[in-house]
């Protein structure tokens, strides 16, 4: 449905009855997820994003609209500029406006001054208009953020819906180096496996930043239901 972008497919049968098998969960979560799900959530960074991950690096979230909308309250921000995408999902300038932060559309933030620019956003494959971003466009904007000690928040929840070209995480080596330091990436099941009334995704990344997410995380109690 393109009008907000819900699924319309069913859910996968094998998804269905694997919920059916959990459903019984009287006890709270944990924040961090269990952890046969952290494991799959590393497997599959490594195998998908081509990101050399631990289990610290990861964090299961409630969908990752969640997390477009609270990231930098999460992240202690204040009194910043947080750079977003020209044209784009309007959360990403209400995050920032949650957080007390200053929102500026660009459509290159390295042509940006980088002076109290304490986030920067990225979306690729785009919403919504869709364009995919090359690796040497990504990294020059890693490289930026980088060198100004700017953490970049990279939301890949269309990663899988390539159709003119092949879309390419924030995490990936050809973007970011051998390293994953300042650089987050947000992840949702919603579009690609027609998860969306399950309110299924992760962050995955930057070490520094994933802790702080799981310590403010625990305490407002956005935990993902067990099942």
């Amino acid at each position: 449905d393109p009008s907000i972008g819900t699924p319309l497919d069913p859910t996968p049968d094998l998804v269905q009855e694997a919920l059916k098998a959990a459903s019984n969960a009287p006890g709270y979560p944990l924040t961090v997820g269990s952890p046969a799900l952290r494991e799959a959530l590393v497997s599959w960074s490594r195998r998908r994003l081509g990101a050399d991950i631990g289990t610290e690096q990861v964090v299961p979230s409630i969908g990752s609209k969640e997390l477009v909308s609270l990231l930098p309250v999460l992240l202690g921000l204040r009194d910043c500029t947080v750079l977003i995408p020209h044209l784009a999902y309007p959360t990403y300038d209400v995050g920032a406006r949650l957080a007390g932060c200053t929102p500026l559309a660009t459509a290159d933030p390295t042509s940006e001054n980088p002076e109290g620019v304490g986030l920067v956003w990225l979306n690729s494959p785009g919403n919504p208009h869709g364009e995919v971003w090359s690796p040497e466009r990504l990294r020059a904007v890693v490289d930026w953020a980088r060198e100004h000690d700017i953490l970049v928040a990279s939301d890949e929840c269309y990663l899988e819906l390539g159709w003119e070209a092949e879309p390419v995480s924030g995490l990936h080596p050809a973007v970011c180096g051998s390293s994953v330091d300042g650089v987050l990436a947000l992840h949702s099941l919603s579009k690609r496996s027609n998860l969306a009334g399950y309110r299924s995704g992760f962050a995955v990344g930057d070490a520094r930043a994933i802790a702080l997410l799981v310590e403010a995380r625990k305490h407002i109690g956005l935990l993902p239901p067990a099942p």
